[in-house]
């Protein structure tokens, strides 16, 4: 009965063993019991582990490995093993991991009880696929060396090699002796070209196959403070072995047990120093049949005993007769039985300035606080420059944890290292179980690839279009709706260029990488179908059923319980509401032109929201009679305060996903305008539950809202339909998010075996390498030429000198985006 799924995974991130590990992967499918193998990257190895029920995990070698994530993917699995290739070089790391595992494997005898009633003895071995060649029968034309050796640099190696180099010149040696910086260089008569070289595994076996003979050494070093002998030869003795290649090893050292794998004078050469080598060397190079059948012989020994094969078969019985598996015990495991889901935002509610987001977050974290206890990771905006700070609050919104930087985040950088290690160390350490990103505004987007690392799913709601690009309003540098989906890309080189210096292909760059980020996020979360859409057309991957889900954010929970009852229709002025914040993306400069249109007219204009200084200025000036200012308010209070009005207005310029205070005016019984573009064009149907007018067209507005005064007889009917269809949603809303994190949390907490101090990881830890880590292309020099096109307005010498002493002070990049914004100022004032 084939009882095991294994998961195997080289922890090492960049491994020159690596072959090892794919020769134990072919060994393991080729095994009786085994069903499947999944050779996993740090990337993806726990969900792989998930996915396809793995009930065994093999560590491969190990002193690099990484502890929340081995951890992790060992308590998926159930049972765990750690088969090391350095010990005894590298034993003291390699033992202090071994409380991750149920056994532990090592590859040298002398370092098992280091490990006590885990480790068990399992030398490395051969794999015919990369070692095996036919042996010729006689010795003619096929040998190309005498003598080949390859390995590392050792000292103790180095002076071996000069001496029998000084005792036999004549011979055809070739040697692969690579050096490090911890070594001294070797001192052999011979230019370092010729032996400061490396060679795939697969080719050494066969310059081992096409070499009279191989010298095999001992490297008696260590750099750790361990032993500097392993008591069990390392690979290449078995390989060499199968290669066909006639062995000569040094036999000096009495702890390196080679007999017990080969038979002495049978299947290899004994020598004790280099006297004793140059001497059987001699002997055997001058009869070759002795050679070649000690050659055969050992290969077919290797054949029979000492392929991977025989290893994996060792390394399952070892597994099989362990007791039965025992459950891991966390350290100071939390009583508490709510799961752990962090919110990564860019803001908190309660910190200006704030908006439908944090209302929102702070919404989901009070209906589900009974089940879900929730952690926010936001920037510090207390802090200059942003990015320089991130917090971790608890539920209360207090403070918990903190890291610092010692500068701002770079806007244009996709990837920041020190910023996904804190992160990543952050999720580990503090028990994450699901992350919910409800803004990577102020945070580097490749945080979306981390979360999966560590076995966490995630989830991103999409309040606006910061995936699609950086100007997540989608307001080009003219300031309007740049309607991004029917454009070319080329249209984002012009924008790009024109708003931010930006050369071509830097939106390109951007969205090339947005796209791994929303493909490695389990489910994104969109308002409204057409949101949806738009996201669909730019990511092609999201069309794939279940990647988007549609549920509108609802109100807060105060304003829906609030029951209002029907506004009857009143004489006197018309009362229009304009609630939530009152800016330019809100269509600020609209509203006032169309207000002060109406200063004579029979109707009242509240702004019920914050107004930014720059338009503050200009109702003063203005002084409109019949326009009053509420002022902020506290959210799920808005429905009470629109009670008593007749419209609302929602007039923004660019495609917003939703607009929560629509909802809160059609809840409050009030007649909505709006413009009509995104979410607002979507939900509004004109004349049928509200009003929807042309985007930045404020006279179409002013039309509206007069012919609305003489005759309110349309309105009134809006009105009694919208109050038929609104019912709660807020509850029904809540549902599916708590259904959604119970689909995507963990059957059971991560729980960790010890609390030992980790590092987080980097994309680059996880095998994403990047070529730029900014997606700001920084534009070539500009050549200006007037060929008589007359395109560009000729610069005076004032302003070129401007421009230069703007330069020294401000770097090429912003003043290039300067000289744009003077270009786009002068053509404007010529049109």
């Amino acid at each position: 009965m084939k009882q095991w799924r294994v998961l195997i995974l080289d922890t090492k991130k960049s491994n020159p063993n690596h072959y090892i590990c794919l020769a134990m992967t072919r060994a393991l499918a080729e095994a009786d019991g085994v069903e499947r193998v999944i050779r996993a990257d740090y990337a993806t190895a726990i969900q792989d582990a998930q996915r396809h029920d793995c009930n065994l995990f093999i560590a491969f070698d190990g002193e690099e490995l990484d502890r929340p994530i081995v951890e992790r993917i060992a308590q998926v699995c159930g049972r765990s093993v750690l088969w090391v290739t350095e010990d005894p070089y590298e034993r003291s790391v390699n033992v202090a991991n071994a409380d991750l595992f149920d056994l532990v494997c090592t590859n040298d005898s002398g370092s098992v009880a280091g490990y006590g009633a885990k480790g068990v003895s399992l030398p490395l071995a051969a794999d015919p696929r990369f070692h095996f060649h036919p042996i010729p029968e006689q010795d003619q034309d096929h040998y190309l060396y005498d003598l080949f050796f390859a390995g590392t640099a050792w000292p103790n190696r180095s002076e071996f090699l000069a001496r029998l180099q000084s005792a036999i010149p004549e011979i055809n040696l070739k040697l692969a002796l690579p050096a490090n910086p911890y070594i001294p260089a070797p001192k052999l008569d011979m230019d370092p070209s010729a032996y400061d070289w490396r060679t795939p595994n697969s080719e050494f076996a066969r310059f081992a196959n096409r070499s009279r003979s191989v010298l095999t050494l001992h490297r008696a070093f260590s750099s750790s403070g361990n032993d500097p002998v392993a008591h069990t030869p390392g690979p290449r003795f078995f390989e060499v072995a199968l290669a066909g290649g006639f062995q000569l090893v040094d036999t000096s050292i009495a702890e390196i047990r080679v007999q017990d794998y080969y038979r002495q004078g049978h299947e290899f050469i004994g020598f004790n120093g280099p006297t004793d080598c140059i001497e059987k060397l001699r002997h055997y190079l001058a009869h070759p049949a002795e050679r070649l059948a000690i050659a055969r012989a050992a290969q077919q020994a290797t054949l029979e005993q000492h392929l991977y094969l025989h290893r994996v078969r060792q390394l399952l019985a070892r597994v099989e007769a362990l007791p039965a598996a025992v459950a891991p015990i966390a350290v100071d495991a939390p009583a508490a039985t709510r799961r752990r889901v962090l919110v990564v935002s860019h803001n908190i509610l309660g910190v200006a300035p704030y908006g439908g987001v944090e209302v929102y977050q702070e919404s989901v974290r009070q209906a589900l606080s009974g089940e879900i206890e929730f952690l926010f990771y936001t920037p510090d905006r207390s802090v200059q420059p942003m990015g320089s700070r991130y917090t971790l609050r608890d539920e209360s919104l207090q403070i918990i944890d903190s890291v610092d930087f010692d500068d701002g985040l770079d806007e244009a950088a996709l990837t920041c290292p020190r910023r996904e290690s804190a992160f990543s160390e952050l999720l580990y350490r503090h028990g994450i179980e699901l992350v919910h990103f409800q803004h990577l505004i102020g945070h580097p987007p490749s945080l979306g690839l981390l979360p999966s690392a560590l076995g966490l799913r995630s989830v991103l709601s999409l309040h606006d279009y910061h995936a699609v690009c950086s100007r997540f309003n989608l307001l080009d540098y003219r300031g309007v709706y740049c309607d991004i989906p029917s454009l070319p890309i080329e249209t984002c080189d012009v924008c790009l260029n024109a708003c931010a210096g930006a050369a071509t292909g830097s939106q390109a760059r951007r969205r090339a990488f947005f796209s791994r980020v929303l493909e490695h996020i389990d489910v994104l979360h969109a308002n409204t179908d057409g949101v949806a859409a738009l996201y669909q057309r730019m990511y092609p991957a999201l069309l794939q059923p279940g990647r988007i889900r549609v549920n509108a954010v609802p109100m807060p929970k105060d304003d829906e319980v609030a029951a209002l009852p029907m506004q009857q229709s009143h004489a006197g002025r018309l009362r229009i509401a304009v609630p939530g914040n009152f800016t330019r993306n809100k269509g600020g400069n609209e509203l006032i032109h169309a207000f002060n249109q109406l200063r004579d007219d029979e109707v009242e204009i509240s702004i019920v929201g914050p107004v930014p200084e720059e338009y503050q200025t200009v109702l003063d000036v203005l002084k409109i009679p019949n326009l009053k200012q509420h002022g902020a308010y506290k959210p799920g209070t808005l429905k009470q305060i629109l009670a008593g009005h007749d419209l609302s207005i929602h007039f923004s310029i660019w495609p917003e996903t939703y607009c929560i205070s629509l909802s809160e005016a059609w809840a409050a019984g009030l007649v909505p305008i709006v413009s009509n573009i995104g979410a607002l064009g979507e939900r509004v149907v004109h004349g049928v539950n509200g009003y929807s007018l042309p985007v930045s067209e404020p006279g179409t507005m002013v039309r509206l809202i007069r012919q609305l005064i003489a005759d309110r007889t349309e309105m009134e009917a809006i009105r009694v339909r919208v109050k038929a269809t609104i019912g709660p949603h807020h509850d029904d809303h809540m549902q599916w998010v708590r259904d959604l994190y119970a689909e995507l949390l963990p059957s059971e907490a991560f729980l960790q075996r010890t609390q030992k101090a980790t590092r987080g990881n980097t994309i680059r830890d996880l095998g994403i390498l990047l070529v730029e880590p900014n997606w700001v292309i920084p534009p070539r020099a500009a050549h200006v030429a007037d060929e008589g096109g007359g395109l560009l307005p000729v610069l005076p010498v004032s302003a070129l000198r401007k421009a230069y002493r703007f330069y020294k002070k401000n770097g090429v990049r912003n003043t290039i985006v300067r000289i744009l914004q003077e270009v786009m100022r002068r053509v404007g004032g010529q049109s």
